[in-house]
């Protein structure tokens, strides 16, 4: 039988996309991203560090977020509880608890809404190889003792999954931006570890959060 995977961070994370040029100008005007061509979509950069690539969907394949995990084994999709998806990238971790801290328009954490806490901390760690502290609100996943990510029991914007954070300098400037990009404020909370936070959605379905923290979680 195969090792597990470590997984100490994200690689990425990929956006699916009906409309890779469209998505592209969205989120440079929203996150300040440098969008980099590469015939199949686009390599979004802040900085030295690649956050995000931006493609169409393969036959079959659903539009939306993915969190990209660095993983110690070859490249491969994941789909959990709920029909959560990631991927494993093999490689260094770019964003994460044992990496840099991230700048505004990077990933600062991500979530997972549950709706079977056990199964989820089942799949997730156990495939991952994370431990699992609980907390009031749901889990923390684990790696090294320091916190990866966090599950909640309950829906943000509607549905289940992983919901990715990326890190703004100002949340209300962030704010008056979202409409200007074409996309819509889906739920506005607080979040326990990253205080206030929005979840936005584009014309497309594609969902993540925005928030002014500075370091991961």
């Amino acid at each position: 039988m195969p090792a597990r995977p470590v997984v100490r961070g994200l690689r990425r994370v990929d956006l699916i996309s009906p409309d890779p040029v469209a998505s592209a100008v969205r989120y440079r005007a929203l996150l300040d991203w440098n969008p980099d061509p590469t015939g199949r979509g686009f390599d979004c950069w802040v900085g030295n560090r690649r956050c995000a690539t931006i493609r169409k969907p393969r036959a079959g394949e659903r539009p939306g977020w993915r969190p990209v995990f660095a993983g110690s084994s070859p490249n491969c999709a994941l789909t959990g509880p709920d029909d959560a998806l990631a991927r494993i990238a093999k490689g260094r971790a770019q964003h994460g608890p044992l990496a840099p801290e991230p700048r505004p328009g990077e990933p600062c954490w991500i979530e997972l809404a549950a709706s079977d806490p056990d199964r989820a901390d089942a799949f997730w760690a156990g495939t991952l190889n994370w431990a699992v502290r609980p907390t009031p609100g749901g889990a923390e996943y684990l790696v090294d003792d320091r916190p990866l990510a966090s599950r909640t029991n309950r829906q943000v914007a509607a549905a289940w999954g992983w919901l990715c954070f990326f890190a703004v300098e100002d949340l209300a400037v962030a704010e008056k931006l979202v409409t200007d990009v074409g996309a819509e404020i889906a739920d506005r909370f607080d979040h326990p570890l990253l205080g206030e936070a929005l979840a936005i959605t584009d014309p497309d379905g594609a969902t993540i959060a925005l928030t002014a923290a500075t370091g991961w979680g």
